[in-house]
């Protein structure tokens, strides 16, 4: 079983600009556990726990989607939470410009796999780049909110299905393959 998910990438300076901002955060002592820098990416699909054979096959279908996908640019604006930024379980930064862009790719990404039996999660999919994982209660959670972080552009000209083994320390991702538009 290959522990799997299918993401954008994002370039390292836009990696390293977030960064910057969390290393505020880290100081603040939240009881957060911040990603690790090499690991931002925005999620399409997490796949979870799949056989090899039934990976070959999303291989496939990111091919067919791959194909006919057209580069388009994202840039990241903004800290957001789910649930809710009053109890947040998860930290995000949120996509601005290309969000509908990444909304579709995710649409189309999601209706081929589903061909090849894969179980859509049933809620609405809302592009963000996790940064951290709440592991307690924070007594004052609007001052992350407060952070205003905008991000440059960055082409999108491609997808990726990554492995994630999980380790104590945290998650390693491996990219698996890189699937070009066009």
């Amino acid at each position: 079983m290959i522990r799997s998910f299918i993401a954008i990438e994002v370039p390292k300076d836009t990696r390293d600009g977030i960064s910057k901002v969390i290393a505020d955060f880290k100081r603040s002592d939240y009881p957060v556990r911040w990603v690790a820098i090499e690991n931002m990416h925005l999620t399409l699909i997490f796949l979870g726990e799949t056989e090899e054979d039934f990976l070959n096959k999303v291989k496939e279908q990111l091919t067919l989607v791959a194909k006919s996908g057209k580069p388009f640019e994202v840039n990241l604006n903004g800290f957001g939470a789910f649930p809710s930024q009053r109890s947040p379980r998860v930290i995000w930064v949120g996509v601005d410009k290309g969000k509908n862009e990444a909304v579709e790719l995710q649409a189309k990404v999601e209706k081929s796999l589903v061909t090849i039996g894969y179980k859509p999660e049933g809620r609405k999919f809302h592009p963000h780049l996790t940064v951290g994982r709440v592991k307690g209660v924070i007594k004052d959670p609007a001052k992350i909110f407060e952070i205003n972080y905008t991000s440059r552009n960055f082409p999108v000209k491609s997808i990726v299905l990554f492995k994630s083994t999980l380790r104590p320390e945290g998650p390693i991702y491996e990219k698996l393959q890189e699937f070009n538009f066009g």
